[in-house]
């Protein structure tokens, strides 16, 4: 078979779509992107106390509460237990939580992209979009709070010193990333359980290098997957209640390409 063939065997138009659904991803995340930073910054304005007397709401907070309160209890005992593990082994248990994870994602859309299924991509976007935010509040935390590192020695109530340990900045990115291939899958057991516990993993890798508390992990966990189920709630929300504001491909009278926002009265 000589080149042309194969190029000829090849359809034409499967570069287009690939391109026409690249050019929608853009226009979902770009769209999505301005309504979200909307709605966090309006978000006071809408708040009352009504929410937090909701159960879901109300069980949420309390148990987030819990279980960052229990592990604060059990850091020394928890890190008396790790801090012997072998450094490869904490180096294999990071690496393998955050390649799974960060491959299956790329997976999801690519498979998207080839199946034209627009709620694989636009759940993996929703997914990236979470990750970024929650690594952002996690540098946010590391500064705000200066905790020190275990292997600084100085314990467990070491606040307000310059450190950077809570919250863990390698496990929230790989929690965020586990929440929204969870969701994806809508939390069916044989996803969600590796997934998590790759996260998991990555999180037990951080102490065994004694890098982290165990409350600095848990922390993590809370704002990773607390990020991306925010995100794909709004979304969600977007989706049922399109905004005003649209995107739209723009060509001026000289050839000119480029992107316009308009607003529907």
């Amino acid at each position: 078979m000589t080149m042309a063939m194969l190029a000829m065997s090849i359809p034409v138009h499967a570069g287009a779509d690939a391109f026409g659904e690249l050019g929608s991803d853009f226009k979902y995340t770009l769209n999505n992107g301005t309504e979200d930073a909307q709605d966090i910054l309006t978000a006071p304005f809408h708040f009352n106390l009504e929410m937090l007397a909701r159960p879901k709401v109300y069980f949420t907070l309390l148990g987030a509460g819990a279980a960052l309160g229990g592990a604060f209890a059990l850091d020394s005992t928890l890190r008396a237990q790790i801090r012997s593990m072998p450094n490869s082994a904490a180096t294999a248990l990071e690496d393998a939580g955050t390649y799974s994870l960060s491959a299956a994602a790329g997976l999801i859309y690519l498979s998207g992209l080839i199946n034209h299924d627009d709620r694989a991509r636009h759940d993996m976007i929703t997914t990236g979009e979470g990750v970024a935010v929650a690594t952002t509040i996690a540098v946010a935390l590391k500064y705000s709070f200066g905790r020190d590192r275990p292997n600084t020695g100085a314990g467990v109530a070491g606040w307000f010193k310059g450190g950077q340990s809570f919250i863990s900045g390698e496990a929230t990115p790989v929690f965020a990333l586990a929440a929204g291939i969870s969701q994806h899958y809508d939390y069916t057991w044989y996803v969600a359980l590796p997934a998590y516990s790759a996260a998991v993993g990555v999180g037990l890798g951080r102490m065994g290098h004694n890098a982290h508390w165990f409350s600095d992990i848990v922390g993590a966990g809370l704002v990773g997957v607390g990020t991306t189920e925010l995100f794909y709630y709004l979304h969600k929300q977007h989706e049922e209640h399109p905004s005003h504001y649209w995107i739209f491909p723009a060509v001026s009278d000289s050839g000119g390409a480029g992107v316009g926002v308009g607003y529907d009265w």
